[in-house]
């Protein structure tokens, strides 16, 4: 184990302005931040509070510091609360915390030992120098330490570590030349022009560690001159500087001296281009081919009243809407200044990797790169490997000369026909393959494909409207822009079978042409699954990330009731009798899935959770826990449990989703959370224990071989002997999905009711519209 001795160095007088102004200097120079400068104990309150916690988070805490001398007006509070919450500072006797106070080299080995109590390093400490103020670049040395002995790199807590140009600074923070930061507690004023090094977490500067420069260079920042000024483009504000050199209009490297712009030098400018696949080191654009980005690379969107610093993925791909800058070869940045309409829509077809593409059509096609071009005819194939020398210079698009679509067969041999273009890429894993077409063509492919057309052209019209909103937020996400497409082919997007259509659901797609559903002046995320149970669950039921179930919903996915007149459940008792039933009327009582049940043996519960805990907690860390000897839970991978002794539920929804299950075992308990986590955990299939797992439907149909459970909607009856051992479990369910938004089976119900297809969205969506969006 680790063992650390620090040797301090105290000075005898510090410079103190109170805790307001808790690090502050003369100019700045080179060189490390804080050694003659002590740290109150509202500062580091701040520097532990908003490591452990966001600043929303702080803000909307639990409000259990009380002392007279910190009111709950003070900028500090929310920091002081939350060491308070972490068990990390209190009061003194007298209930003051004297925020004001340095803190104690006595108090800091406190602290140290609360946030790494396992962690064996010491301070050298003797009635002589423990009550002696902490130096505050000391303090953050100490708390790195503490922190990394965690086992925890820096970033796992949020914090960054960045080196910016400090351009102007004000009382509680300072403009910096990336943006705006946060800065209770620190006079910047000292530091304006100077290159900080620090660290920051959501906006806020949680500690200064550097003046690294003092003369520095801000790299490919926005600039344009007159009379005399620079004006320079943070994408949180403008800044002005003198300047007196050469005049410029784009992106710049602009050096500072003296509170002086003294030169700035400007990169090419490449004008509009069309971005066809971008990410966070490299970017392809058809005029100019495949180019990296340089380091410390800007995106500004330029398209509203002030420019906005922006990610990578705000260049929608298949658009041209930004003008680029080139310097040593490399994308020093990039301006956003059209606004771009979802006209056609990108799809990843096949997946990525393919070892081997043909591509053919009835009325022939052409294959076209940048160096090259040739046309096939309706008789020829095109056999394309990642080896042939048409990928030599990059993209490869394939069109058919006639008004057949082209046909694509992928390697693992699955053959399909897509209208529009096809690009193919040949990348580090294969080849990559991008199916570009109009929108409303896009939708062909999707809607047979996600809902039955035996459904009818109603509950369809309700499934276009849904998939155009969807595929319409996916073009602006461009989540799959590192592919070059706007969404996938397969269930991870829409279901999306090229031109394979269908005559009811285009006339449904036709009818609702251009419709979006919306909430206000925006389009809203419309998610959709199989069958409810006569009951939708509120998103934040069901999507949790860190396991908390606090992310807050969209007003108009918050479930509700889906047909059924009974009296909602309220103890698990009454769950199980209600999902026992399978009689209750619904919309979706024609679903197979509207009821379901399994049965497991405990042993082959045993094996199964056992197994499927370990994969979850890799991929899911935060949604498995083990109970701790002292009543907590913790995050971590079960090991050795031993046999199932008991399964139940510890938390629903209040829409009957289960949230978080309990498993308790002979040597510990488990608790799972999520109800995607707990279907997989809880996989219907067995392994090596046991007879075969049946799924049983409400068809009488039963099935084996499902990898997870149909829904997260499911009450638990468990079976035990005389001696009160625990042998099997039951399941009694309803549903199939997530259950968030539109019941697909449910839009069939309503449809067969006669309700329309904007009355069936204003039901599964509270409070939106079906708007004419696309024109």
């Amino acid at each position: 184990m680790k063992r650390i001795c620090f040797f301090l160095l105290i000075l005898t007088s510090l410079f103190w302005t109170g805790c307001g102004n808790a690090v502050t200097g003369e100019m700045a120079e080179i060189g490390r931040i804080g050694d003659d400068l002590s740290i109150s104990r509202a500062m580091a309150a701040k520097t532990m509070a908003l490591t452990f916690y966001t600043k929303e988070e702080l803000e909307g805490l639990e409000q259990v510091a009380d002392f007279p001398d910190v009111p709950q007006t003070d900028p500090f509070y929310p920091y002081i609360n939350g060491a308070v919450k972490l068990g990390l500072l209190s009061g003194d006797e007298d209930g003051n915390f004297y925020p004001e106070k340095d803190l104690t080299l006595i108090q800091a080995q406190a602290l140290l030992d609360r946030l790494a109590p396992d962690y064996d390093s010491r301070m050298v400490l003797d009635e002589s120098n423990q009550n002696m103020p902490v130096a505050y670049s000391l303090w953050i040395q100490l708390l790195q330490t503490a922190l990394e002995a965690r086992e925890e790199e820096l970033s796992a807590y949020g914090i960054t570590e960045e080196t910016r140009v400090l351009l102007t600074a004000e009382d509680g923070g300072g403009m910096f030349d990336n943006g705006y930061y946060g800065g209770a507690g620190l006079d910047l004023k000292p530091y304006e022009n100077t290159a900080l090094r620090y660290w920051a977490k959501d906006g806020e500067i949680l500690a200064l560690l550097e003046v690294a420069d003092t003369t520095p260079t801000i790299e490919n920042i926005y600039c344009t001159t007159s009379g005399g000024t620079i004006h320079m483009e943070t994408g949180a504000g403008s800044v002005t500087r003198p300047y007196t050199g050469q005049a410029v209009n784009g992106i710049c490297d602009v050096t500072l001296s003296e509170g002086k712009a003294t030169e700035a030098v400007q990169a090419a400018e490449l004008g509009l281009c069309t971005v066809k696949r971008v990410n966070g080191q490299e970017i392809y654009l058809a005029e100019q081919g495949l180019l990296s980005w340089a380091d410390d690379f800007r995106i500004y969107d330029a398209t509203g009243t002030e420019w906005t610093s922006q990610k990578v993925s705000k260049l929608i791909c298949g658009t041209k809407g930004a003008n680029y800058y080139l310097k040593d070869g490399k994308v020093a940045g990039a301006i956003i200044t059209q606004t771009v309409q979802p006209e056609n829509i990108r799809v990843l077809i096949g997946g990525a990797g393919q070892t081997k593409v043909t591509i053919s059509a009835e009325g022939g096609f052409t294959l076209k790169s940048s160096e090259a071009e040739k046309t096939f005819s309706n008789e020829e194939q095109a056999v394309m490997t990642a080896d042939l020398p048409w990928f030599d210079s990059g993209i490869v698009e394939a069109a058919p000369t006639g008004e057949s679509p082209l046909s694509v067969t992928f390697s693992d041999g699955i053959k399909r026909q897509y209208f529009g273009t096809v690009e193919l890429e040949r990348r580090q894993d294969g080849i990559s393959v991008i199916n570009e077409l109009p929108l409303e063509t896009y939708l062909r492919g999707v809607v047979p494909h996600e809902m039955p057309v035996d459904f009818g052209e109603t509950a369809l019209e309700a499934q276009a409207i849904t998939a155009r909103s969807y595929a319409y937020n996916q073009f602006y996400a461009n989540s799959y822009c590192g592919y070059g497409a706007h969404l996938a082919d397969t269930v991870a997007s829409q279901v999306y079978l090229g031109a394979d259509t269908a005559e009811l659901s285009d006339a449904a797609i036709q009818a609702t042409a251009g419709k979006c559903l919306t909430a206000g002046n925006e389009v809203v995320t419309t998610y959709f699954y199989s069958t409810s149970c006569g009951y939708g669950a509120d998103a934040k039921e069901v999507w949790s990330a860190d396991g908390t179930f606090t992310e807050e919903s969209k007003p108009y996915l918050t479930g509700g009731t889906h047909g059924i007149s009974v009296e909602k459940p309220n103890t698990e008792e009454e769950w199980l009798a209600f999902w026992q039933d399978w009689e209750i009327e619904g919309y979706d009582d024609a679903s197979p899935w509207y009821r379901w049940k399994t049965y497991f043996g405990a042993g082959q519960l045993t094996e199964i959770t056992s197994a499927k805990l370990k994969e979850a907690a890799k991929s899911h860390p935060a949604h498995v826990e083990v109970l701790q000897e002292d009543g907590s839970w913790k995050a971590q991978t079960p090991e050795d449990l031993g046999r199932l002794t008991g399964i139940s539920v510890a938390k629903r929804g209040k829409s009957g989703v289960m949230e978080v299950l309990r498993l308790d075992y002979e040597k510990g308990s488990v608790q799972v959370k999520t109800e995607y986590t707990i279907r997989q955990v809880l996989s219907p299939t067995k392994m090596t224990v046991g007879d075969p797992i049946y799924l049983q439907r409400k068809d009488g149909e039963s099935l084996t071989g499902n990898t997870m459970l149909p829904s997260g909607f499911f009450a638990v009856k468990e079976m035990k002997n005389a001696e009160g051992k625990l042998t099997g479990i039951a399941l009694y369910g309803g549903g199939n999905g997530h259950g968030v938004g539109m019941s697909q089976y449910g839009a069939k119900g309503m449809a067969e009711d006669g309700k329309t297809a904007e009355e069936i969205l204003e039901h599964y969506y509270t409070g939106t519209t079906v708007q004419q969006v696309i024109a």
